[in-house]
């Protein structure tokens, strides 16, 4: 009988089905966060109390300093635009930056702390410290300056002559020489002009023009600076074998130089005339007294470097060679000391070496295809070793030591110019039963049966060791997870970015581990990559790969890559000669591969859609879609009007459809278009089609997934917001916000979910930044819809539309909305505020409907709460805690397995990726539930059961002869 019912209970935990549950490393984490500086454009290594540091300036125009030991951020700074000047000098830091004014900071070099700032309303062209290091000579605008610590006013100011373009500025003793670009005129060629000003008082003392034919930035001249010997200029002039040494304050040169001299060889003419010179110490201060320049040239089909450096022979001034390199691709660059490193690509990555006061070399290992070519090297020293620290052109900082392939460290900078990113759904992990049968025979594809058998054994097993660690007897580590090996939440998604640097980089959502990189590039020129899509998503049965297709623009064409989504293998690679105006998902799919095609739309004289795949069977298999296709073009900022075109599908032989003029919508005179908005993610799946009121009633919800929103700024003033249909052309709804600022440092944002448009902008004081929200209904009396079998935007009803507005906590640079796999669960609005904080603020507190006083009995029943216009900045609605993310630029949602759980990307300059409920874990299991309570529970139950029967079964006889 107990045989019996043991049989009866293993037969009905058979029918029960499979628990999903997490594991207990999986607890808590559920975000992550990565600082990042961006590309530098300069590394600067300097060591302060015995902590080597390398200071950057970077694109993204951060400057920041990392510690050479480990790579990790010790400092970091985003500034207010691009870096013109930067340097490193005596424990403090100097930059200027600014687009359209000139800022100037001086950092503490240990802590990153700022000492003095000083602003101009002019453009930033260079600056420099003073040899005390306590004052700046800076360029702004027409003027040169000087600045001290402390004070609101220049120190001096001396307007320049307009006729050249100044850039670089050299301090020696007590002389300041300004020196620019002068332009060709009828009378002269084009030639260097250099001013010559009194440090002290501002006064000139002398100008004069040099270097016939030369430009600064034209690879034919080099500024030397020295505390010892003074300051000089290095050039040659075209057609001409010889360099020139000036000593700046003298009119004339003070010597030549030869070829020969350099680099100890006889070169012809022709390759003379073909040389190259370039600067090394990027800071003048780095090497003070033996300033070094490298000279490039060609012999024998081979590029070499020979680097020189100035030296004094008695009472003579001299240059001599310290170190000669292979320079094909190669980036050299100086150190403090008096060493010099060339990085050189090679088959399997790159070869460094270092000569001058020390000689080392080594190798670096690493996949060019992922990476790109070595942009720029460092030579920093922790201790007595030296740190090789390599730039790529995709944005990776790797640092290398001798005797070692393997970077000591990585940093993935590319991230930090994604423009763009797609959310992938991975197939979930294997069973263990798979894994069983794998580890036996990879070829081995389990029966149904079999599978079932093996998964009820590895249960059994996992049952046993589970049992065993719990009371010590033996304990077993669940392999970790791959970055492209979901799990069955849905929580580990890849999330795949593309970046203006032609980076394709994809990383885990679950913990931003690293899954596979490619550089992008069309000849040698990177992709500015602008899309990412998903044309072909996971299947749990199929054999056929995800794929991940990255867009982009270089020179005059469009590259298209598609990735096989789960190894970053490039399955193809196409160059469209044009240059789209829009990139968008198409309604079909190509027969060929199975995934979605894709238009770019070229606007001109004769619009037209491109389909890629670029075969005319895709473009045959679009125009097979039953419904006609419609795009829009003109929608960028600064357009005055938006053209409609439907695309026309007649004899097809060409991957390109032509597009025929549909509609127009002509903005009012004086406005012109500062932004526009559209549904991320397509037609959005909606589960409530309306919204029940407190009496029952419905106001059914205005779903239109061909709603677009216009943002216009307004030559009277303020801002005006149009609600468009982009297939008809149609005004649906227009707002004007007459007090409404747009600008640079002022930005509208816009977010628009279902039937709900959110947007923000700046309204001045004492208002501030203002939220905005429209809610659009099909009509504004209650259980009054369209009955129309057939919904057509050619023939659609206008939407009534409530609308509210709230005074915003802080700034917001990007918005964005919480997705969910049925859209049950509410939505929250993410806000990406400048401070850098990811704010989720429930749908109920930005209910256009919100009653002005108390609510009724019918508004609390609907979940109406009173009006209040600020809205609160709650911490505990801060999804990035205390992480300040800096730049956000956009903010993405992907929906999870679980109903009530969204994953979150926010992502500019920094990436920080989170899990949110905006309902709450309904569908969750508490972290303090009890897992061994309830198989105690479970246990004590059977046992009570085996107990009882006996009993049972006496009283029923005793019952039965009674």
């Amino acid at each position: 009988m107990l045989a019996r019912l043991a049989l009866t209970a293993l037969t009905l935990a058979a029918c029960l089905p499979g628990a999903r549950a997490l594991f207990p490393d999986e607890a808590g984490r559920i975000d992550w966060y990565r600082a990042q500086i961006g590309a530098p454009t300069a590394l600067i290594p300097h060591t302060h109390n015995h902590t080597a540091l390398l200071y950057a300036a970077t694109q993204r125009n951060v400057v920041a300093a990392l510690r050479a030991a480990d790579g990790q951020l010790a400092w970091r700074h985003v500034l207010d635009g691009p870096i013109s000047a930067f340097s490193v000098r005596d424990a403090r830091v100097l930059t200027q930056s600014g687009a359209n004014h000139s800022h100037v900071h001086v950092w503490d070099a240990a802590s990153g702390g700022l000492e003095w700032s000083f602003a101009q309303p002019a453009p930033g062209r260079g600056a420099v410290f003073v040899r005390d290091c306590a004052d700046v000579i800076a360029l702004a605008g027409d003027a040169l300056v000087r600045l001290a610590p402390g004070s609101s006013e220049p120190v001096w100011e001396l307007p320049l002559n307009r006729t050249a373009a100044y850039s670089r500025i050299v301090v020696h003793n007590d002389a300041v020489f300004a020196i620019g670009d002068a332009p060709q005129t009828r009378s002269a060629k084009r030639r260097l002009h250099v001013v010559q000003v009194d440090a002290a008082t501002g006064a000139l003392r002398k100008q004069y023009d040099t270097a016939e034919g030369i430009a600064l930035r034209g690879g034919s001249v080099v500024v030397l600076e020295s505390r010892e010997y003074g300051a000089y200029m290095v050039w040659r002039e075209p057609e001409n074998i010889v360099w020139y040494v000036h000593r700046l304050g003298l009119t004339a040169p003070m010597w030549e130089l030869y070829h020969a001299k350099l680099v100890e060889i006889e070169l012809m003419p022709p390759d003379m005339l073909t040389s190259t010179i370039a600067e090394l110490d990027i800071d003048a201060g780095l090497n003070d007294n033996t300033p070094r320049f490298s000279l490039s040239y060609s012999k024998d089909g081979k590029s070499k470097s020979v680097v020189v450096e100035m030296f004094r022979d008695g009472d003579r001034l001299e240059m001599r060679k310290v170190a000669s390199f292979l320079a094909d691709g190669s980036a050299i660059a100086a150190s403090p000391r008096r060493s010099v490193v060339a990085v050189r690509p090679t088959d399997t990555g790159a070869a460094w070496r270092v000569r001058g006061g020390d000689k080392h070399a080594g190798d670096y290992t690493y996949a060019r295809s992922a990476y790109g070519p070595v942009a720029r090297a460092a030579l920093v020293y922790v201790g007595d070793e030296p740190r090789v620290v390599v730039q790529t052109r995709s944005g990776q900082l790797a640092a290398l030591r001798p005797g070692s392939s393997e970077p000591l460290w990585t940093r993935n900078e590319a991230l930090g110019h994604a423009a763009d990113m797609a959310f992938l759904t991975l197939p979930p992990p294997a069973s263990a039963a798979e894994h069983a049968a794998k580890e036996t025979d990879s070829s081995v594809q389990p029966s149904p049966v079999a599978r079932y058998i093996l998964r009820w054994v590895a249960t059994g097993r996992a049952l046993v060791e589970w049992v065993a660690a719990g009371f010590g007897i033996a304990s077993g580590d669940r392999p970790a997870l791959a970055p492209t090996e979901g799990d069955h939440f849905g929580f580990r998604k890849l999330a795949v970015f593309g970046a203006s640097t032609g980076a394709v980089t994809a990383v885990s959502s679950q913990d931003g581990a690293h899954a596979w990189s490619h550089y992008l590039t069309h000849g040698r020129t990177p992709v500015r990559i602008e899309r990412v899509f998903v044309t072909r998503s996971s299947q749990a049965l199929s054999t056929d790969a995800p794929v991940i297709v990255a867009a982009g623009r270089a020179r005059n064409a469009t590259v298209v890559a598609a990735f096989d989504a789960l190894t970053g293998r490039v399955l193809s690679e196409d160059t469209l000669p044009l240059v789209y105006a829009r990139a968008f998902e198409l309604p079909a799919t190509d027969p060929a591969t199975g995934q979605r095609l894709l238009g770019f739309a070229v606007a001109g004289a004769e619009p037209r859609v491109a389909v890629w795949p670029p075969t005319a069977d895709a473009a045959r298999a679009l125009c097979a879609h039953t419904a006609p296709l419609y795009v829009e073009l003109g929608d960028q900022a600064g357009s005055t009007a938006v053209h409609g075109y439907r695309v026309a599908c007649a004899d097809v032989t060409e991957p390109w459809l032509a597009a025929e003029p549909a509609w127009e919508f002509v903005l009012p005179a004086g406005e012109t278009l500062i932004s526009a908005t559209r549904y991320e993610h397509g037609a959005q799946h909606t589960a409530l089609q309306g919204r029940v009121l407190g009496d029952r009633s419905v106001l059914y919800k205005y779903i239109n997934p061909h709603l677009g929103v216009l943002a216009t700024q307004r030559a009277a003033g303020g801002i005006a917001v149009y609600l468009i249909d982009r297939v008809s052309g149609r005004l649906l709804h227009s707002v004007v916000h007459e007090q409404a600022v747009v600008s640079r440092a002022h930005p509208f944002v816009a977010t628009l979910s279902e039937n709900r448009l959110v947007y923000q902008f700046w309204r001045g004081l004492p208002a501030g930044y203002v939220t905005a929200v429209a809610e659009l209904f099909e009509s504004d009396r209650p259980d009054t819809r369209n009955e129309s079998p057939a919904v057509s935007s050619l023939d659609l009803q206008l939407p009534s539309v409530v609308m509210a507005a709230f005074v915003a906590p802080e700034a917001a640079t990007a918005l964005g909305t919480t997705r969910t796999g049925s859209s049950i669960t509410t939505r929250d609005v993410l806000f990406g505020l400048a401070s850098g904080k990811l704010l989720a603020l429930p749908d109920a507190l930005l209910d256009p409907r919100r009653p002005m006083g108390a609510p009724t009995k019918d508004e609390q029943a609907e979940g109406l709460v009173a009006y209040a216009a600020p809205l609160p900045l709650d911490p505990r609605r801060v999804l990035s805690h205390g992480h300040a993310v800096a730049g956000i630029a956009h903010v993405r949602s992907a929906p999870t397995h679980l109903e009530s759980t969204a994953l979150v990307a926010a992502f500019g300059l920094d990436v920080f990726f989170s899990r949110t409920s905006p309902s709450g874990l309904f569908d969750q299991l508490s972290p303090t539930f009890s897992k061994a309570n309830l198989v105690i529970t479970s246990l004590a139950l059977v046992a009570g059961c085996l107990l009882g029967a006996p009993m049972v079964r006496r009283k029923l006889t005793t019952r039965a002869w009674a």
